[in-house]
């Protein structure tokens, strides 16, 4: 499994904000294997795992508690998480709207 540290999950993070939008725009939906290579997560030939699923969903979780610690009156639209589907074409689980950035 690769690791991933702060910076290139930050970037990817970044990189999925992006894609997210676009798909509301094109209403458009994209599977996490797909999510993944979009944001650079997986490279050219590289073969979906299982641990790019749980990458997808730490990047997402990120996404969703920062979304969440700027609150609302940022003046754009929320994200809709729920474009990233499974093989069934169904919003996936395992990621949550809710999460928290962790404050000490």
């Amino acid at each position: 499994m690769k690791t991933l540290d702060v910076q290139a999950r930050l970037e990817y993070a970044r990189a999925a904000v992006a894609v997210i939008r676009a798909l509301r725009i094109a209403d458009g939906t994209m599977r996490y294997s797909e999510f993944a290579s979009a944001i650079g997560l997986m490279s050219d030939g590289d073969h979906w795992q299982p641990w790019h699923r749980q990458q997808v969903g730490d990047i997402l979780n990120l996404i969703a508690a920062t979304e969440r610690q700027a609150g609302q009156n940022t003046g754009g639209d929320p994200l809709q998480f729920e474009r990233i589907v499974n093989a069934h074409g169904e919003p996936g689980a395992g990621f949550y709207k809710t999460s928290k950035l962790v404050t000490e």
